[in-house]
């Protein structure tokens, strides 16, 4: 019997862990980009949600004063049909645990309808921010730093992040 918890335990981990990669890159490069752009990241932030500014100020204290984060949340509101403020409750209680803990608290996990879906979008906005932060690079030269290791990005990319706040559903095959 302990042969098959321990089998099972290491089966929902290695599920889990790239999960959590996904989650920690795209907030990652949210940061990123944020930090070279927070003008455009918060702008594109409340187009796509439909929030004002105010509220992203708010969801920005909510959620660790982290901008990946307030991404993360605003997406996973989005999947789950909660409040964003909800999420943010979720978050406070939850955070210390990591975003997996939330989203299976959320109702976000292996199996559910919204699991694929939101880490299909959470895997495109990563490229998107990814893209924007390597286009702001190539026309701002310098944060061409070599602890950046910038990448020419790939043309494909821009084709699909061009319009950040035009690519609703396309991604949730």
């Amino acid at each position: 019997m302990k042969k098959i918890n321990l089998l099972l335990f290491f089966l929902l981990l290695a599920c889990a862990l790239p999960a959590q990669d996904g989650i920690s890159v795209f907030i990652g490069r949210a940061n990123r980009y944020a930090s070279v752009e927070l003008s455009d990241y918060r702008k594109r932030l409340c187009l796509k949600y439909n929030i004002s500014n105010h509220s992203l100020d708010d969801y920005y204290r909510l959620c660790g004063n982290d901008w990946g984060n307030v991404g993360i949340a605003l997406e996973i509101a989005r999947t789950s049909g909660k409040k964003i403020r909800d999420v943010c409750d979720y978050y406070k209680r939850y955070h210390r645990y990591g975003w997996n803990r939330i989203l299976v608290e959320i109702g976000i996990k292996p199996g559910s309808i919204y699991y694929n879906p939101f880490y299909n979008r959470v895997h495109h906005h990563s490229d998107c921010w990814h893209e924007y932060y390597n286009s702001y690079c190539e026309r701002h030269d310098k944060f061409h730093h070599k602890k950046h290791k910038y990448k020419k990005p790939k043309k494909h990319h821009k084709r699909h992040c061009r319009h950040y706040d035009d690519d609703d559903d396309d991604d949730d095959d």
